[in-house]
């Protein structure tokens, strides 16, 4: 073979292999990439630096963001982080900097978005039996971005049914919210399925997991706390004949912010002011000249106790008078399902209302 043939045939080799490997490399890349394993929620409170896997406890009113996370394994058994979250911290553990990087393999990504919350705001239980068949749903989100981040919000799911008014009120700065992410990898945009889908943790893993799951526990300050923390929970109330046991599940489910009773969530109330219901002092007041709001022995605040018979409310905020109690002023009521409602909604009428001051 003369030497000009033999370049000619070199010249073609290394065409035809460099083709190969422009075809090839991709394929052979993702095969040397780090193996999907699951996907995660982390939680990133405004003003912290690093994004949890499970529970964070904040004051009502702080933004934070939902990061969707996908965990993965490298060859050497190193678990990979893909997630645009700045700061990672999974189990307890915080993840190593260098473990945590941006989606930048083949395949296209599509996230979607999960609240978990009980069935409905309200669920009379017709039979004691009924409480061990309370469950959590996965409710897609639909109005949520497509993204690995997205800001968070509390509204629950059938927060459409709730009055327009009393979800401005709201403005849902505070209540208990559970999230849950599904992640999608396909191979082309346009195709039909995904090739491989990663979901977190859901409904399934409640009661058992809510040390861990990915919560947000927004509340206000003081007494009113546990009673701010029902918002986006279902409140369960019981049958007449339910017996000591379904009334401590119902404490129990309360204490762990699962749900709600209604009585369990006043003991919260009470307890948290550093009070029995026993040593309560109930006054009589007129709305239509009540107290002042604000710091003095004869004053009320946020957290105190308005009643009429076996109707209990918990005060919220001043909006009619400024500065005095009145038919006007905002409580939380728990009457099936936890609201915002002016006194007047809630105590129709005239007459005088008994007031617990915390």
């Amino acid at each position: 073979m003369s030497s000009e043939r033999r370049i000619v045939a070199w010249v073609i080799a290394v065409t035809t292999l460099g083709v190969l490997v422009l075809f090839l490399w991709p394929t052979a890349k993702e095969g040397l990439a780090p193996q999907l394993l699951r996907s995660h929620v982390a939680i990133l409170p405004a003003g912290a630096e690093t994004a949890m896997v499970g529970p964070v406890d904040v004051s009502a009113g702080t933004e934070f963001t939902l990061y969707a996370v996908l965990e993965a394994s490298a060859r050497g058994g190193e678990a990979v982080y893909y997630t645009d979250a700045p700061s990672l911290e999974v189990g307890g553990e915080r993840v190593p900097e260098e473990a945590l990087r941006p989606w930048d393999r083949a395949g296209v990504i599509k996230i979607f978005w999960f609240t978990v919350e009980g069935p409905s705001p309200y669920v009379k239980l017709e039979a004691p039996e009924q409480i061990d068949r309370f469950a959590f749903t996965e409710f897609f989100r639909p109005e949520w971005p497509s993204a690995w981040t997205i800001q968070g919000r509390l509204e629950p799911r059938y927060s459409d049914s709730l009055e327009r008014e009393a979800m401005e009120i709201q403005a849902r700065s505070f209540g208990t919210q559970r999230f849950q992410v599904r992640i999608e990898v396909f191979d082309h945009e346009d195709d039909p399925t995904p090739k491989q889908r990663f979901i977190s943790v859901g409904g399934e893993a409640l009661p058992e997991s809510v040390g861990s799951f990915p919560t947000v526990y927004s509340s206000l300050d003081g007494p009113a706390g546990p009673a701010s923390l029902a918002f986006g929970l279902t409140e369960l109330e019981p049958p007449p004949d339910a017996g000591p046991e379904v009334q401590s599940q119902l404490v129990e489910l309360t204490r762990r912010h699962l749900a709600f009773s209604r009585l369990a969530l006043l003991s919260e109330v009470i307890q948290a002011a550093g009070h029995a219901r026993s040593d309560l002092s109930w006054s009589d007041v007129d709305l239509a000249a009540g107290p002042s709001w604000g710091e003095g022995e004869d004053a009320v605040d946020t957290g105190d106790l308005v009643r009429v018979g076996s109707r209990v409310v918990v005060l919220f905020r001043d909006r009619g008078v400024r500065g005095r109690l009145d038919r006007e002023d905002l409580c939380f009521d728990f009457e099936r399902g936890a609201s915002v409602r002016t006194l007047s909604e809630v105590f129709t009428g005239e007459g005088l209302v008994g007031l617990a001051r915390l």
